[in-house]
């Protein structure tokens, strides 16, 4: 696949599962007169399909979707980089939490974008990671920078490990242990503990409550 655009234009592909945020970032894309949606995709399975057949200058692509063999969210990411090592990477979220973002950008995301964020912002986006331009949307950069301020009371924040964070997400998503373990190629004693770990850290003796939190810092 090439990944240097051919014309003016710059080729874009859009994943993401919910069709009204498909809708929006192509019209925000076709308002900017100086970008091309060639291909929308709703999960990780149809993106890598169309990674693999439609050349594109820039990815915008969901972080939580609807998993098949490739995975979503780190996974799918890891899938990504691996393939398509020159590829730009914005990432479309509403999670929340440091540890996750830090490992998205590590795990070749130029950009961060909030979904809660006007679309209008996403042309903007593309333009800085086509470029080689990290582009942090700003409620982002302002979770940043609250990271790395000590706490009022004078307690530093929880931090989650992004793999304790990636099992927490997974199974408050209807992922059993045992699902979790096959999706992320590691043992269901590996797995477990992880969860365990993230529930102590946390401070949580109850799933219903994990889940709470999950939604709290936009993972489920």
């Amino acid at each position: 696949m090439s990944e240097q655009g051919t014309s003016s234009a710059t080729r874009v592909i859009i994943a993401d599962d919910h069709p009204v945020v498909i809708l929006g970032a192509r019209a925000a894309l076709d308002q900017a007169g100086d970008m091309l949606v060639v291909g929308e995709a709703a999960d990780g399975d149809l993106l890598m399909a169309l990674l693999a057949s439609r050349p594109c200058d820039v990815l915008v692509t969901d972080f939580s979707m609807p998993a098949g063999r490739h995975g979503d969210g780190l996974q799918l990411l890891d899938v990504i980089r691996r393939r398509y090592p020159r590829l730009p990477v914005a990432v479309l979220t509403m999670v929340n939490n440091i540890g996750v973002l830090r490992a998205m950008q590590n795990r070749g995301a130029l950009g961060l974008c909030d979904k809660r964020a006007p679309m209008r912002e996403l042309p903007n986006a593309i333009r800085s990671v086509a470029a080689g331009r990290a582009y942090v949307s700003e409620s982002i950069r302002e979770q940043f920078a609250r990271a790395d301020t000590p706490a009022a009371d004078g307690l530093a924040p929880v931090r989650l490990s992004a793999r304790e964070m990636e099992v927490v997400r997974l199974y408050v998503g209807g992922l059993s242990l045992t699902q979790i373990a096959d999706r992320l190629s590691r043992s269901v004693k590996t797995v477990s503990r992880q969860k365990r770990d993230a529930m102590r850290k946390l401070g949580i003796d109850h799933d219903s409550l994990l889940a709470d939190y999950a939604r709290e810092h936009g993972m489920a």
